[in-house]
């Protein structure tokens, strides 16, 4: 079957913004119980991250959503990661791939390592969806391939801390409260719900909301 890649740009796209709240844990440099992984009951590409009928919505629209879904389950995860240190770190490969594993992966087991714990959480504030790559059929229905989805986040990590086993801090107490977030969120399976995994983040450390 032929078949398109829909593409959206933050301008023609259909407003995507939304308020992501009470999630947990952030990194310095790169969100929902963690043991709650999106489940498709029927086709996963009409499935919303509740398991709500959503066969009225696009796959463009699913696809956006879904990614939102999984940044919110990915913070959890690794909030969940850094604060217990018996929770298994394989739990990280339900949300993340690429960079981000490795990178998140390598960041806990060493600060384990070390007996450092983490504590409170990070609150997105504000996100939304900047581009998109979408695998679709000529009739406008989603079919198999690699998506894509970019998210711009505004984090608030003022409550987030790591302590070491003396009681000092172990992050920078000088760090400002609200950080960027340029997040890719990938999903291999697509249109199954599950597939999607946070895999790059393109900002800077502590780079301002209003960053280009």
């Amino acid at each position: 079957m032929a078949h398109n890649t829909i593409r959206r740009t933050a301008v023609a796209a259909l407003a995507a913004t939304t308020l992501l709240v009470g999630v947990t844990a952030c990194s310095d440099t790169d969100a929902a119980d963690p043991a709650v992984e999106l489940t498709a009951t029927g086709d996963p590409a009409f499935e919303g991250p509740d398991g709500a009928d959503t066969s009225n919505k696009t796959p463009d629209e699913l696809a956006r959503e879904q990614a939102l879904a999984k940044v919110n389950d990915f913070y959890a995860v690794v909030g969940k990661l850094d604060g217990d240190a018996a929770a298994p770190i394989e739990q990280l490969d339900t949300v993340a791939g690429g960079p981000v594993l490795d990178s998140w992966r390598g960041d806990i087991t060493l600060r384990r390592s070390q007996n450092v714990v983490g504590a409170g959480d990070v609150k997105v504030v504000d996100a939304k969806i900047t581009d998109a790559g979408i695998p679709v059929g000529d009739d406008g229905k989603a079919i198999s391939g690699p998506a894509w989805v970019h998210v711009r986040a505004c984090t608030d990590i003022s409550g987030m801390t790591w302590t070491k086993s003396d009681g000092s801090p172990a992050y920078d107490v000088n760090r400002p409260q609200f950080v960027l977030a340029q997040l890719t969120v990938r999903n291999a399976d697509w249109p199954d719900a599950n597939g999607w995994r946070v895999t790059s983040d393109a900002a800077a450390r502590y780079a301002p909301c209003d960053a280009p």
